[in-house]
């Protein structure tokens, strides 16, 4: 007992020696937890480049310079420091694409869009004004509408002011990040380029800590994973980018103010699925409803037809039944991730709830299998289960 006490006096005595030297020097402290966490962030940002340039790379090395890679020996190393330089300098290639051409243009066309902003809302107020009059409601919505537009011009002038008093925040922060990201490309070089043996040293240590049964489990659930996460990011960009670069044809055309704005908006949002397509598309025929009212009309009817084509024809193609997911499911996916991520997790939720609805589904599959039930998928993708031990006759008639 007296021991205890003891013991439990000296716990005290440390934690108040611990307390009191961490107060002392609670400013450096600060300063390594805050070096710690840009390293951190820079690693994860190394981590997320590597995997993403990956999947070009894995595409080079198997497919363009497969020959290469089958031959083993000094070919194969060729092959894989072309396939690397290459999905580098494609990636290259994107960043410089978006900073010097669709990124300016985009400055100009939000420029020229929040110093015409004052006379877009009038031309939106007078065309609302004018719909009333010609219905006979003259002043049904005036004053409503007044108070709307004075509101708005008063958001927007407080937006503006914000913007510019951050403007010296701003710049530190662009710094900083600039700074994580120059670091985290290194770090995603020395990944990548040392993929291999990385996941030999993961592998022996998995091994080492685990049974060979779960050994296996774990490889097979992580090259699962990397299946469907793989495949939805690559088919998500490619899919964006083509309905994108079909949205600036179509605006260009019909002749939509700021096409290649509202393009890379509605390519963006399309990332996002199922509701990504309206949550672009909002915002970008209120910026042309501003201008031209009837072209905002046009424009939606153009993006349903694009999307048509694109949920029809572009995504199945694309993706084929790599998720695995029913329409009702990657809604609730959706609903979940957007719930408690944002909008990240509406991205990234489809391919985690898939990966764990298949895992789900072989823990209910292996428990049934033991219990000597069947399972029958009908072109609903529902489940219909049968028992070995019903009557033949019952079986017959079911099937």
């Amino acid at each position: 007992m007296e021991k205890q006490k003891l013991n439990h006096h000296l716990l005290l005595i440390s934690f108040g020696i611990i307390l009191y030297l961490v107060l002392q020097n609670l400013s450096g402290i600060l300063s390594a937890l805050s070096f710690l966490g840009s390293v951190l962030t820079s690693f994860s940002i190394g981590l997320i480049l590597a995997y993403l340039i990956n999947i070009p790379y894995v595409w080079f090395n198997k497919k363009a310079f497969g020959a290469l890679s089958r031959k083993g020996g000094r070919s194969a190393k060729s092959g894989k420091i072309i396939s690397f330089v290459l999905a580098y300098i494609m990636t290259l290639l994107i960043i410089v694409f978006l900073f010097w051409i669709i990124i300016p243009q985009l400055v100009r066309s939000l420029s020229l869009l929040v110093q015409n902003i004052t006379f877009y809302i009038n031309e939106a107020e007078n065309f609302i004004q004018n719909l009333s009059t010609r219905f006979g409601q003259d002043n049904l919505y005036q004053d409503q509408l007044e108070k709307v537009m004075k509101t708005l011009e008063t958001s927007i002038d407080t937006w503006i002011s914000e913007i510019l008093e951050n403007a010296l925040n701003t710049v530190v922060n662009v710094t900083s990040y600039i700074t994580n990201w120059i670091i985290g490309i290194v770090f995603s070089v020395y990944l990548l380029y040392n993929k291999e043996m990385l996941l030999r040293q993961i592998r022996k240590a998995i091994q080492a800590f685990f049974s060979q049964k779960h050994f296996d489990r774990i490889f097979e659930l992580s090259a699962r994973a990397n299946r469907m996460f793989s495949g939805f990011i690559a088919g998500n960009l490619i899919d964006a980018m083509i309905v994108g670069v079909l949205c600036f044809i179509g605006a260009s055309i019909i002749g939509t103010p700021f096409p290649l704005l509202i393009s890379v908006i509605i390519g963006v949002t399309n990332i996002i699925p199922v509701i990504g397509p309206f949550i672009g598309a909002v915002p970008s025929a209120l910026i042309i409803l501003l201008v031209d009212p009837i072209k905002a009309l046009i424009f939606v009817a153009m993006i349903i037809a694009i999307q048509q084509v694109d949920g029809n024809i572009i995504k199945p193609r694309l993706f084929g039944n790599r998720v695995g997911l029913s329409s009702v499911w990657v809604l609730l996916a959706i609903v979940i991730g957007g719930g408690f991520f944002g909008i990240m997790g509406m991205v990234f939720a489809v391919p985690i709830f898939a990966l764990l609805y298949s895992i789900l589904s072989d823990v209910i599959n292996s428990r049934l299998a033991k219990k000597n039930i069947a399972i029958e998928a009908d072109h609903e993708n529902s489940l219909e289960i049968q028992s070995d031990n019903e009557p033949d006759q019952a079986k017959q008639a079911k099937r």
